[in-house]
């Protein structure tokens, strides 16, 4: 390896000069990847842009590899002085997907990977083994959407009532009213229990076996908050707070603050805030929190975890999980609407059995979209604090601490500051601040429609 080749590759800031929409926050966005993850296929382009450079023969990348190209491609200017940190004017390729090509570009595959391994060492399953960022959960998509399972599964429900009926009033007819409410309340609630631990166990053996260098295996703390409040506010208050922590923002009277002259090393986000901040004035932070929700680095936190939790819930094996909960929660409801038929039909009193109905209706339909939301809020945050936490620098870290304990560790000025400004109702943030949204295809990249690179 040229070392000193190396050395500048790997200085080259394809985010000079930084910005709101900078080269690794679009390519983010674009993709809808996570910050970790964006880096490291960043890295790897850079790795895969050194051995392009210094082989003489055609070399290959990966689908995400090569999305960060393309997207390099974009910025001319980068891109020029990028080459000439290379040594070398690096041509892009596109594939003609004819069969002589395909040899071509898979011999070229074979020989990347191992000028990678001896250059290198082993290359990153995550980066160079799929063509997205999602293709690493392995969770094949379901052939029915929910929304059509929940169309077909309402109207075979309502179809069932009639031999329901026929088949559950002989027994109904010999079960007097406050029993049968009393034991179809026990029921309910047994039911309801049993699915709730069933779902837990079997929402967490899903992620738990998520291929260990998966990307949900490595998020930063403000995404796993968003994940578990689906609130992008939480995370922007995280961030002012952390600043207002090291002195870098002064909290004001009337729900302002105001930018110090403490000099400091910032991260992505706190650029952004700061950018938008002056040490003369202060600015009301409701109407820089409402500015902050739309900024690409904050809502590109929302728009990649949203994608995950889309992708999931899209999935083969949560179809299956969603239309077992459907099926059980169905059947109470036919329990009890049966129930409700008979007695109308022998003019009893229904009113009490009716209201139950429409309650199991009610829960039925929050319980449902509660499990949707699951995997997000509840089942991925629980893996980190038992599990993952234990391999981060929890100490050392704000961040991680705001995760673990939330508004607790935020400045006292500043939750003082948030608290009146929630009994005031002003400058309020509505929850699932996306900021974007994602189909089916979230994440993907061109995969095979581009080839390799060669020298000039």
């Amino acid at each position: 390896m040229n070392q000193n080749r190396w050395n500048d590759i790997l200085a080259f800031d394809l985010d000079d000069p930084p910005g709101e929409y900078s080269f690794s926050i679009r390519l983010a966005a674009e993709n809808y990847w996570t910050r970790s993850f964006t880096e490291q296929a960043i890295l790897e382009y850079k790795k895969f842009m050194y051995l392009a450079a210094t082989s003489d023969t055609l070399v290959s990348p990966s689908g995400i590899v090569d999305e960060v190209w393309h997207q390099h491609l974009v910025f001319t200017k980068s891109y020029h002085d990028f080459c000439e940190v290379l040594g070398k004017q690096i041509q892009h390729v596109p594939s003609t997907r004819n069969r002589e090509e395909f040899q071509k570009f898979q011999q070229a595959k074979e020989r990347t990977a191992q000028l990678y391994e001896e250059t290198f060492g082993p290359q990153p399953v995550n980066i160079w083994a799929y063509n997205g960022m999602f293709e690493s959960l392995h969770l094949p998509k379901a052939k029915l959407k929910i929304r059509a399972f929940l169309v077909i599964g309402i109207l075979a429900l309502i179809g069932l009532t009639i031999p329901a009926y026929f088949l559950l009033q002989p027994f109904y007819i010999k079960i007097p009213n406050p029993d049968f409410v009393y034991g179809l309340l026990f029921f309910s609630l047994t039911v309801l229990l049993l699915l709730e631990f069933y779902n837990r166990a079997i929402l967490k053996k899903m992620v738990s076996g998520f291929d260990r260098s998966s990307f949900v295996f490595d998020l930063y703390p403000f995404e796993l908050i968003y994940l578990k409040t689906r609130d992008l506010s939480n995370v922007v208050h995280g961030a002012v707070s952390e600043l207002v922590d090291k002195g870098k923002v002064l909290v004001k009277n009337h729900y302002s603050v105001q930018l110090s002259d403490n000099e400091q090393t910032l991260s992505q986000e706190q650029r952004q805030i700061t950018s938008l901040l002056s040490p003369d004035e202060s600015t009301h932070y409701p109407n820089l929190m409402r500015a902050l929700l739309f900024k690409p680095v904050f809502s590109n936190i929302a728009g990649s975890m949203e994608a995950f939790r889309k992708y999931f819930i899209k999935s083969r094996r949560f179809g299956r999980l969603f239309y077992f909960n459907f099926a059980a929660l169905s059947t109470l409801i036919l329990l009890s609407f049966t129930r409700v038929v008979t007695g109308t039909l022998r003019e009893k009193p229904v009113v009490v059995i009716t209201m139950l109905t429409f309650g199991l209706i009610v829960i039925s339909i929050v319980f449902l979209l509660r499990l949707t939301n699951q995997v997000a809020t509840l089942t991925v945050p629980s893996i980190y604090k038992s599990q993952e936490i234990r391999t981060r620098p929890v100490d050392s870290s704000w961040q991680w601490q705001y995760f673990l304990f939330g508004a607790a560790v935020l400045a006292t000025s500043f939750t003082s500051l948030i608290e009146r400004m929630k009994q005031s109702s002003v400058g309020t943030a509505g929850s699932d601040n996306s900021g974007s949204s994602c189909g089916s295809s979230c994440g993907s990249s061109c995969g095979s429609s581009c080839g390799g690179c060669g020298g000039d």
